[in-house]
């Protein structure tokens, strides 16, 4: 079994621990013990040949929620958790303009664009339920894998004990076509005090030969409608392909006026791109914007 793991570990002490957690994993979701040594030498077989640990074991700890994966949804990343917990302690500190509790009231609505597994918002509406008096969190996505395994992780997640929805604290996953007026016009019926996105912005050619910028095991595995704008999207003029969401999403706070907004982005060059245009967009008037690297314990401001 560790030799069947080493294609896709970097060494063996890697793949010891792959192995363990295959192990656990099999000792917890199989029945009979005649089948456990077969379904661990399968696993070990399929994590081999490069598919991604968290669809082998079926899950991946997000902060202290357990979120379940799937394939054709793209897996958490741990700097997509890194930014959540940031956010949420700037939050909790008062340090979103706006949000400063008033008569000791505490209420905040958040979207979430592109939410895929459900991460962002299941985390952003846990760890805030004790804080807030009020609190509306919402995950909005396009893609019915989607939709159904983030539904599926909000009830995995009461089960566990680690959230719990009630009439003044809501967690809601909904479709949403990011590319939609009408869509975005009836969001807009709700004020919206932070937007949250992870939107697809890898280019094609990235994804086509991955350039060191994105591994073999995700071009092959993870689906390119999470990471790769479609072919079929327009392109505004000062933009490229990759950067079209960014566009859009920059449009869509024009239209919802939150008081923040947190994208994540790729490389440099396209966080320069961004910071390009948002400078000159009419919603990005008189806003302060910080850049935050892959862990967000210092932060660059811009």
């Amino acid at each position: 079994n560790l030799a069947a793991l080493l294609p896709a570990c970097r060494d063996i002490p890697s793949a010891r621990n792959e192995l363990r957690w295959i192990e656990q994993h099999v000792h917890e979701t199989t029945r009979r013990v005649s089948h456990k040594s077969r379904q661990v030498r399968e696993l070990c077989q399929s994590r081999g040949r490069g598919v991604p640990l968290q669809y082998v074991l079926g899950s991946q700890p997000f902060g202290h929620l357990d979120i379940k994966c799937r394939p054709g949804v793209l897996i958490p990343r741990p700097e997509t958790e890194a930014y959540t917990c940031h956010l949420i302690d700037l939050i909790k500190k008062g340090q979103i303009s706006g949000l400063s509790p008033a008569r000791g009231e505490r209420e905040v609505n958040i979207v979430d664009f592109c939410t895929g597994t459900g991460c962002i918002p299941l985390l952003l509406f846990a760890s805030l339920q004790r804080w807030a008096t009020r609190l509306n969190v919402l995950g909005v996505d396009i893609a019915d894998a989607a939709l159904r395994l983030a539904n599926d992780n909000v009830h995995h997640n009461e089960e566990l004990g680690n959230l719990s929805v009630n009439q003044l604290q809501k967690l809601q996953i909904s479709r949403v076509d990011v590319l939609n007026d009408a869509d975005i016009e009836a969001l807009a019926e709700t004020h919206w005090d932070i937007i949250v996105s992870n939107p697809p912005y890898v280019s094609q050619r990235v994804w086509d030969y991955g350039h060191g910028q994105l591994g073999y095991s995700v071009r092959k595995y993870e689906p390119k409608l999470a990471l790769v704008p479609g072919q079929g999207i327009a392109v505004p003029d000062g933009w490229q392909h990759q950067d079209v969401f960014y566009a859009r999403l920059l449009d869509i706070a024009a239209m919802l006026r939150p008081k923040a907004m947190l994208l994540e982005l790729g490389d440099e060059a396209q966080v320069r791109k961004v910071l390009g245009n948002l400078a000159t967009h009419p919603w990005a008037h008189g806003s302060a914007v910080e850049v935050w690297r892959d862990w967000p314990d210092g932060v660059d401001d811009g």
